[in-house]
């Protein structure tokens, strides 16, 4: 049935050429011998592949190897079914998946000709750059031949091409603008008039016996040889034929190939060169040599293709936590993404309905007693709004908001457990996925990728998760497992959703919301008292705990932001703090959706150059984050960036006062305010209050959070200005731990419950927190408490964070063995010199340092925290 329809094809295309190509062809008497034929030919540009086919198909009826991501245009899509071709994915995107796929193409190619088919396939997988053939460390042409011993291999080579706007010649070609442009040249020129492009395609066969032997070294040097013969192995001159018989440029002057711009490496540590050529060797098999082991050094020379590159560009982010857009192709663009220097592509600009002024002059407030009745009445006040923007979704607007979840909780309800697994970074798909769970009457869980496989596997026990909902993409990215438990992804779930479905939704809330309003809340929890979420904490000190937080925890603490933030309706957040994260799900997740202020979300909070880009063009007012977080996108900021932003709210571990310094610099229309919260809080505690900040506090609690601090002996209520425990009571206190053998973290005062935080603090005679750290952050010698913050500190202000992560951190124990207090930095610092500093700092006694350990880096948790609990084990 199709081979009629193919020769037709076949036909006009060979006519379509003929008017603007003129190639004569060699040796293609050689195709007449025993197949399977092998063809592989060089790549000069995308008018290449057309031509051999339109030469060659009628002999050989072969099967491609294409690029799939050329044939996603319609137009391009139905020759590739035509041609039965065998889809490679685009290896420059790093991801598990690509990786997979590449090689099973390979396979699959092998598995054709070991049927008897013919195979086209490019051995060096992309364009040529500079004019000659080079292959570097491909792979597929060896393992293909390695597979397929009995094939003749037929080599093709083309002259002429070259030069061509399908080329590289004149900088990066872009296929369907460039086609789309030749079509419009043919009729310019009446189609017969049209200028040929004169060359030459050469075929030469190979049966066995008479090429090297199957290895990647071998087979490509001969391919290079091969290919690049009639030049002397010297770059092919381009080529340049007018666009029009009559009018337009009759020369071009070609510029000279493009090379890869250049990084600044000098903030690379040795460590991390030394821990990436570590990965590098484990691949290879052999350690570097001393003049391999540079940055300029590519992956072509060390023998690494596509398929290892991509297998080592993985490794490395998983190690280091830092990700790139496309797969580095020489060791110093490896060293650039260990250490984070690497600028991935801009972020999309922001829809035009963005700055769209919001539809309700409503005060900013809670409306609703659970967190799905709150998220609802405000998106049907405010349905046409833009509410959520990432630069996957684009704009997404209260109405399309509540379509998709609605659609995916009617698949979510179905599940057979009580519990359902969270695990997506910050995104609008994050959000939609989270209001998705709880409309479908399940409690959602959200998981941390960044504690591993046993703390998720734990997770998943203590919730009975039967199922994850996550991102094909993003597991394919961070290989993620969280065992026990079997995956949704949320591209599968799209995938069933039909768009008659989506429309019929659609309609039903655009007309009917009272209606769809009234159904959506009648599956969802009903009680403000029951579970909402449940979060697990940090693990900076021991194993992470299952935090059940309530409806109520949560929108308590979201109504008392609101009454202190003066809050606008043009407002807009810069939300980057992943769900897993008690700031990021209560503040920068669902605080936007339930008061109705906009939020743009990033997946990757280490990504400071985007974020920082991301801010300007969004013109975010607001910004929650850590303080490590925050000092990242002030290092990126130039002037002009952060102007829109009036508020910079800090919290989840203690503000230096560089950061204060920094925002002052780049952002001196903002307020930098400092808070307290802790994930059992729901989590915020208290912040300073925008026209009234407290230094050297962490401001006063929210309204309806009450705090106390008691003596850690005896427990009894300590008057302000005193040290001791902090207690928190109020409507935000989660009702305790989830799992068998929690402990109990309350204590009952005067017949009130409150919640022992387990940090340190004092009230200020204003009744505002002043935060001194953890207990577990204290030491005890010689009857007097020591306070490794307070020995923190006056290094951090010295050594503040920079991009590349934390530089000073003091740990230490006072076990049986005495107490032993240590500074971990990556600066070259004496314990003399250490303790000098100190002493100016007014340090006396007992608090001072053991030991300096100089590290090359410090550990860190996922949310940007030091991993002390790391640290301490290197204690002993």
């Amino acid at each position: 049935m199709l081979g009629p329809v193919r020769w037709v094809v076949w036909v006009l295309a060979r006519a379509v050429l003929a008017l603007r190509y003129r190639l004569a062809v060699t040796g293609l008497d050689a195709a007449r011998g025993p197949g399977p034929f092998f063809v592989m030919p060089n790549h000069p540009g995308f008018c290449e592949p057309p031509n051999v086919f339109a030469h060659l198909w009628a002999r050989l009826n072969f099967r491609p190897m294409l690029l799939e991501t050329h044939f996603q245009n319609p137009a391009l899509a139905p020759f590739a079914w035509l041609l039965r071709a065998i889809r490679v994915p685009d290896t420059a995107q790093i991801g598990a998946e690509t990786r997979d796929r590449a090689a099973a193409a390979v396979q699959t190619a092998i598995d054709a000709l070991k049927a008897g088919d013919n195979v086209i396939v490019w051995p060096s997988g992309h364009l040529t750059h500079d004019g000659r053939t080079d292959l570097g460390g491909a792979r597929g042409a060896a393992d293909i031949l390695a597979a397929v011993p009995n094939v003749t291999v037929l080599l093709v080579r083309t002259r002429g091409l070259w030069g061509s706007r399908l080329s590289w010649a004149r900088g990066k070609p872009h296929l369907v603008a460039e086609l789309l442009r030749g079509v419009g040249l043919l009729l310019a020129n009446l189609l017969l008039f049209t200028p040929r492009r004169r060359g030459t395609i050469t075929v030469e066969a190979f049966p066995p016996g008479t090429r090297p032997e199957p290895t990647r070294e071998a087979v490509n040097r001969w391919l290079e040889d091969w290919f690049n013969a009639d030049t002397g192995g010297k770059p092919e001159t381009p080529t340049y034929v007018p666009y029009h018989f009559a009018v337009g440029p009759r020369t071009f002057e070609f510029p000279p190939p493009k090379t890869a711009a250049g990084l600044d490496l000098s903030k690379v540590k040795p460590a991390t060169k030394e821990a990436v050529a570590h990965i590098v060797e484990e691949h290879l098999k052999r350690p570097l040599d001393p003049g391999e082991n540079a940055a300029d050094t590519t992956f072509a020379r060390l023998g690494v293709d596509s398929l290892d590159g991509m297998e080592i560009t993985l490794k490395v982010e998983h190690q280091f936590g830092f990700t790139g857009d496309a797969v580095p192709t020489t060791l110093g663009q490896l060293w650039a993404l260990a250490e984070g220097l690497l600028d991935r592509a801009p972020p999309k600009p922001p829809p035009a309905a963005w700055f769209n002024p919001a539809t309700s002059a409503d005060p900013v407030a809670v409306e609703g007693a659970t967190i799905p009745e709150a998220v609802l009445t405000r998106a049907f006040k405010q349905r046409r709004d833009v509410i959520l923007a990432d630069d996957l979704a684009g704009g997404v607007t209260y109405e399309r908001l509540v379509v998709g979840a609605w659609a995916m909780s009617r698949r979510f309800a179905e599940l057979p457990s009580a519990s359902v697994g969270l695990l997506l970074p910050a995104s609008v798909a994050g959000d939609t996925a989270l209001l998705a769970i709880m409309l479908a009457g399940k409690l959602p869980a959200v998981l941390n990728w960044t504690t591993g496989p046993a703390n998720l596997g734990h997770a998943a026990q203590v919730m009975g998760l039967t199922h994850v909902v996550t991102s094909k993409a993003f597991i394919d990215r961070t290989q993620v497992q969280v065992p026990g438990t079997e995956f949704i992804f949320l591209e599968h779930l799209r995938a069933k959703m039909g768009k008659v479905e989506l429309l019929s939704r659609l309609l039903r809330v655009r007309y009917f919301g009272g209606a769809v309003k009234h159904r959506l809340l009648a599956n969802a929890a009903a009680d403000p008292h029951k579970p909402a979420v449940v979060l697990f904490t940090s693990g900076s000190e021991k194993a992470p705990k299952a935090v059940p937080l309530t409806h109520d925890n949560i929108l308590s603490v979201q109504r008392g932001i609101a009454a202190v933030a003066d809050f606008t309706r043009a407002d807009s957040i810069l939300g980057f703090l992943p769900l897993f994260h008690s700031f990021g799900l209560s503040i920068t997740g669902l605080m936007p959706l339930v008061l109705g202020l906009r939020v743009v979300h990033h997946p990757d909070p280490t990504d400071s150059a985007a974020l920082v880009r991301k801010c300007a063009g969004y013109q975010a007012t607001i910004v929650f984050g850590t303080p490590t977080f925050l000092g990242f996108l002030a290092e990126r900021a130039k002037p002009g960036d952060f102007d829109a932003l009036r508020l910079v709210v800090a919290g989840a571990e203690k503000a230096p006062p560089s950061l204060f310094a920094a925002y002052a610099r780049v952002a001196p229309r903002a307020e930098v305010l400092e808070g307290y919260g802790i994930t059992e809080c729901a989590p915020v505690v208290s912040v300073n209050v925008p026209g009234r900040v407290k230094p050297g506090t962490v401001g006063d609690p929210i309204p309806g959070v009450r705090v106390c601090v008691t003596d850690l002996e005896t427990d009894a209520v300590l008057p302000q200005g005193q040290l001791g425990m902090l207690l928190v009571g109020g409507p935000t206190i989660f009702p305790g731990y989830l799992g068998e053998g929690a402990a109990d973290p309350f204590r009952v005062i005067a017949g009130e419950r409150w919640y022992v935080t387990g940090d340190l603090a004092a009230l200020d005679p204003t009744g505002a927190i002043v935060f001194h750290g953890r207990l577990k952050r204290f030491l005890k010698a010689g009857g007097e408490m020591i306070s490794l913050p307070a020995l923190e500190e006056p290094f951090t202000r010295r050594y503040p964070p920079t991009d590349a992560g934390p530089r000073v951190a003091v740990e230490g124990t006072d076990g049986d063995g005495g107490r032993q207090v240590v500074l971990f930095t990556t600066e070259p610092l004496t314990v003399r010199e250490a303790n000098a500093i100190l002493s100016e700092e007014g340090f006396r006694g007992v608090m001072r340092l053991d030991e300096v350990r100089r590290v090359e880096s410090l550990p860190v948790l996922g949310t940007g925290k030091t991993d002390y609990k790391l640290l301490r084990a290197q204690l002993g």
